[in-house]
């Protein structure tokens, strides 16, 4: 990476094109914030993968955070005619900190029935919407994001049920969808914190979104959000559930993260 014009403050769309050199401004808890990690790993899967492939699903595992510049390399596992498998890596000062698995696959119109989830009813809609501002000492990408919460509950607030929701936009471009979605699926608090009354870090793991294909076609800017925790075991370990929609109710994507307790 070389660093980005010292006349203009570096973007998340800089640090995608590998123009940052200083990646402090775009971290999340303690490192590069997960979504930005998995954008830059799909976005090497698809320079391997070819132009004529769209992001079906990534499967990311954080190993470590990212606090320097990584290299990323990605290999082909499968190039099939209509599916190809890549995984990527990320290393940073000698070691792996991120790796991905994404599958890709040709555009195809199925002849088979199809199956989408509705925006849920009973939530805050987006112009009755508080702002919720995330502390900046704590993520520092976060002044690059605004988080309106659609539900009553919020993080360690001993909500009776581990479910958040909130309409999430970036104020800055990225103009890749797929890339903006990994940022956006990565944004809202961990939904087990709003049963919990103490500060507790609930880091993630892995993450897989699985991209729908209207990613393609639809455009978008303020998103829904809504995550449950749906299992949360007494080893500290926990697995939760993400469903991402347009404003319009478009289904985006669905996501799933295994998170541990500290």
């Amino acid at each position: 990476m070389t660093s980005a014009t010292p006349t203009t403050a570096p973007t998340i769309a800089d640090v995608l094109a590998g123009e940052v050199s200083d990646l402090q401004p775009f971290h999340g808890f303690g490192g590069l914030h997960g979504g930005l990690a998995a954008g830059l790993l799909l976005r090497d899967a698809r320079r391997a993968a070819g132009p004529d492939r769209q992001p079906v699903e990534t499967t990311v595992h954080f190993l470590r955070p990212s606090l320097a510049v990584p290299t990323i390399d990605s290999t082909l596992l499968l190039d099939g005619r209509s599916t190809t498998i890549a995984t990527s890596s990320a290393t940073a000062g000698g070691t792996v900190t991120t790796t991905a698995t994404s599958v890709l696959s040709a555009p195809r119109e199925a002849a088979t029935p199809t199956v989408s989830a509705p925006l849920p009813q009973g939530l805050i809609p987006l112009d009755r919407a508080e702002p919720f501002v995330i502390p900046p000492e704590f993520v520092p990408i976060s002044t690059r994001m605004q988080v309106r919460p659609a539900t009553e509950a919020l993080p360690f607030t001993g909500a009776p049920h581990p479910r958040l929701a909130a309409w999430i936009r970036l104020v800055e471009p990225v103009p890749d969808p797929y890339e903006r979605l990994l940022l956006l699926a990565d944004t809202l608090p961990p939904s087990y914190a709003a049963i919990l009354t103490e500060m507790h870090l609930v880091p993630s793991a892995r993450i897989t979104v699985r991209f729908t294909p209207a990613v393609a076609t639809t455009p978008f800017e303020w998103v829904l959000v809504s995550a449950e925790t749906g299992e949360a075991g007494h080893d500290g370990w926990l697995s939760e559930e993400l469903t991402i929609w347009s404003a319009d109710g478009t289904q985006l994507a669905t996501s799933s993260q295994l998170r541990a307790v500290r």
